[in-house]
């Protein structure tokens, strides 16, 4: 399936409306904005007319479809190649390490929201094209709408929370559109839950969990410590940084 995100860019770069592309292509309005909403599957016959319309390739949006269902260390060399950059380079742009940078390709370390964040804004792409395949869209509408119904929170109240649409919130559920790095962070902000609860798979949690040590496992599982870390979840950001420069000072306690 194309990105609804990459054929808005394309039809951005274009300089065109919405209007003015459907009317190009020969399609309805709607339905051009289904398919950039991504609740519409691209078929053969409208790919063939938004590559003629865009004066595109079909290697260009070809090469994002196979980027966008790999995995993320996959799309962080295709991107990081495709712009003829090296580990360095990239790591200036980014603010990143470059060796953070190869673990992240290499599949051995798992990238955080920051990192995809500056990845993102470098490559000038959607966050969904890390976070928003299908499986993904599923698993993130299934917990987003078991936090809400654990809340006691209908999808109406939730969306007066988040400043997002009650529509969305439902399609979101459903699991038939992508969420915006944006709208995740509205929505674990007003439901108490982690970002990572909402976009990590199971498979990515055993992964993160495998690379803690034995002995810093042992403690973030005692008893004690999973109240404290189930009592600091529902802190807003800036709330973290105070709470994490406290646990700094106490650990450092001669820094002033």
């Amino acid at each position: 399936m194309v990105n609804g995100d990459r054929i808005k860019t394309l039809r951005d770069k274009n300089q065109m409306t919405q209007e003015q592309l459907a009317a190009k292509m020969r399609i309805p309005l709607k339905l051009l904005q289904e398919i950039e909403a991504d609740c519409r599957e691209v078929t053969p016959k409208i790919f063939a007319r938004l590559v003629e319309v865009l004066e595109v390739s079909d290697d260009d949006i070809s090469s994002w479809k196979h980027i966008a269902v790999g995995a993320t260390g996959d799309k962080v060399r295709a991107l990081r190649k495709n712009k003829g950059l090296n580990l360095e380079e990239l790591g200036t742009l980014t603010g990143l390490s470059p060796t953070y940078i190869s673990e992240v390709e290499r599949g051995e370390k798992v990238a955080s929201i920051s990192a995809l964040r500056a990845i993102t804004e470098v490559f000038e792409i959607p966050i969904s094209l890390f976070i928003g395949n299908k499986r993904k869209q599923s698993v993130v509408g299934q917990k987003l709408k078991n936090a809400r119904m654990n809340r006691g929170m209908t999808q109406k109240e939730l969306a007066e929370l988040t400043g997002l649409s009650t529509a969305m919130i439902t399609h979101l559920e459903n699991g038939k559109v992508q969420a915006s790095l944006d709208s995740i962070e509205k929505i674990s902000e007003s439901l108490g839950i982690s970002i990572c609860y909402l976009i990590l798979e199971q498979e990515e949690v055993e992964e993160m969990i495998g690379a803690i040590t034995p002995e810093m496992r042992e403690i973030l599982f005692d008893k004690n410590v999973q109240n404290v870390i189930g009592s600091i979840c529902t802190f807003t950001k800036d709330e973290m940084v105070r709470a994490l420069n406290y646990i700094h000072l106490i650990k450092n306690p001669y820094i002033k």
